[in-house]
């Protein structure tokens, strides 16, 4: 019985050994690396658990819009983070760079959605505030309501 070897040889001379599993070499700004996007989007979440402010966004039913909304916030950091380190290498406007704008724009316009609808924002945590006290409101009046239409009142 012959033994396996994991020791490379190039087929040629100047050819490169294969990408190891787990490898970062062809990565560029990883805002679609899980590896990447997954751990920051993670803290984000975390971060707004968190928040004594906002302590409706602990039930579970909140958790695939968190997920959602920081998986958006965490590609908009990355994507940013390596647009700004490009443009600071001296690019001016190539063609990544245009690319790299046009998805950090997308995922701009994602995560502003997704706090949106989570409250994260100052209009939309008033607006939503409203919607509860306003529901509150209706639910009182239902209940004061049925007081009024009790066996002393019919």
């Amino acid at each position: 019985m012959t033994e396996q070897t994991d020791e490379w040889t190039p087929a040629f001379r100047g050819q490169r050994p294969p990408f190891r599993p787990g490898h970062t070499l062809s990565t560029t700004h990883a805002a679609y690396s899980p590896r990447k996007v997954d751990p920051l989007a993670a803290e984000l979440v975390d971060q707004a658990l968190a928040d004594p402010e906002i302590p409706y966004l602990r039930a579970p039913s909140y958790r695939p819009a968190l997920w959602a909304w920081g998986r958006a916030e965490a590609r908009v950091q990355l994507l940013a983070d390596h647009l700004a380190a490009h443009e600071q290498d001296g690019c001016k406007g190539c063609d990544k760079c245009v690319r790299w704008d046009e998805q950090l724009r997308k995922w701009e316009s994602a995560a502003a959605g997704h706090r949106g609808r989570l409250g994260l924002d100052p209009a939309s945590r008033a607006r939503l505030g409203k919607d509860i006290a306003s529901a509150q409101v209706d639910i009182a009046r239902l209940l004061a309501g049925l007081d009024n239409e009790g066996p002393d009142h019919g």
